[in-house]
């Protein structure tokens, strides 16, 4: 074995792979066009998912800065009319409104009710809670965010 501190600049070291590729490795590769094919429908699918969402800063306090305000039983939101066709979703959740288990049931609930809503058209909402999680219900949830809903429609901004 060749210790490669004694080593000139020199001399080469047989034998060793360099990291240099050597001629017509990428003849098997696909070619950039052909992955971008493939790659179309996941972008597109994960665009949608990101529209889902409110998670920066920005899109919360525009939201709070020139949204109208709705109070329920369950919840209180925010929410702003936008241009994407979709409904896009933002909690603010603290610890002091209950554990986690309490606090991801509530979002799953209301996410699961804007998605049988998504044809109504296109809102950012921030949910809040209305006090404690424990005394929330399932059904004052539903008649909440239906009452927002027809609210928003109602809503000519």
């Amino acid at each position: 074995m060749i210790n490669e501190k004694n080593l000139s600049a020199k001399q080469s070291v047989k034998g060793k792979k360099t990291w240099i590729p050597e001629e017509n490795v990428d003849e098997g590769r696909q070619k950039n066009d052909q992955c971008q094919e493939k790659k179309g429908k996941k972008e597109i699918d994960s665009l949608r998912q990101m529209e889902k969402t409110l998670k920066k800063g920005y899109q919360f306090r525009r939201v709070f800065r020139k949204g109208k305000a709705f109070r329920g039983v369950s919840f209180r939101a925010v929410y702003i009319k936008n241009t994407l066709g979709n409904i896009r979703l933002g909690f603010s959740l603290s610890a002091k409104s209950g554990n986690a288990v309490k606090r991801n049931l509530m979002r799953r609930r209301i996410k699961g009710l804007a998605e049988q809503n998504r044809k109504r058209g296109g809102v950012d909402i921030v949910i809040l809670p209305a006090g404690k999680l424990r005394d929330v219900r399932w059904t004052d949830i539903r008649e909440d965010f239906q009452k927002m809903m027809s609210m928003i429609e109602n809503d000519t901004c």
